[in-house]
């Protein structure tokens, strides 16, 4: 969270575009019940690790809470942040796991907002726009998860 204050930060003072994804692995609490917590932690290592190795030098992630991640993007559009949440998405969907002879079906909801900054503005916070991407990841459960929701999509703005 430092890491992305100080990204907002550097875009009230220079201005520039910043996209925030947030997502969580679906049906998760299941997994830990029927498999064990070790287990649900291999697949939180899993998706952390996939997730890790499509990001840009540029890009922040942590895990923001349980099986739920943020992505900061700093000086990514909407539409590009979308396509990367959406490529990841697919990425851990591609690779089930093997566990106790079961195959299991890893998938993941994914939220993303976005706010473009004008040097010296601070109508937007990190918070904010926090808010605007867990409430289109919860749209996107809506949906039925494993699919992608911008904050825009979940207000209805566009399709």
């Amino acid at each position: 969270m430092e890491k992305i204050e100080e990204v907002f930060e550097s875009l009230t003072i220079n201005g520039g575009g910043v996209s925030i994804i947030m997502f969580d692995i679906d049906h998760f609490k299941k997994v830990n019940d029927t498999f064990g917590h070790a287990i649900g932690d291999h697949i939180l290592v899993h998706v952390a690790d996939t997730a890790k190795k499509s990001l840009r030098n540029t890009d922040i992630m942590g895990r923001y809470g349980g099986e739920e991640f943020i992505i900061c993007m700093a000086n990514t559009p909407l539409y590009q942040a979308c396509e990367f949440a959406e490529t990841l998405r697919e990425e851990i969907a591609k690779e089930n796991r093997l566990i106790n002879g079961e195959e299991v079906v890893i998938t993941s909801s994914f939220g993303v907002s976005h706010a473009y900054i004008n040097a010296g503005e601070s109508q937007y916070s990190i918070h904010s726009l926090m808010k605007q991407a867990d409430e289109a990841l919860y749209a996107a459960k809506g949906k039925g998860r494993n699919c992608v929701q911008s904050y825009r999509q979940a207000l209805g703005i566009v399709k």
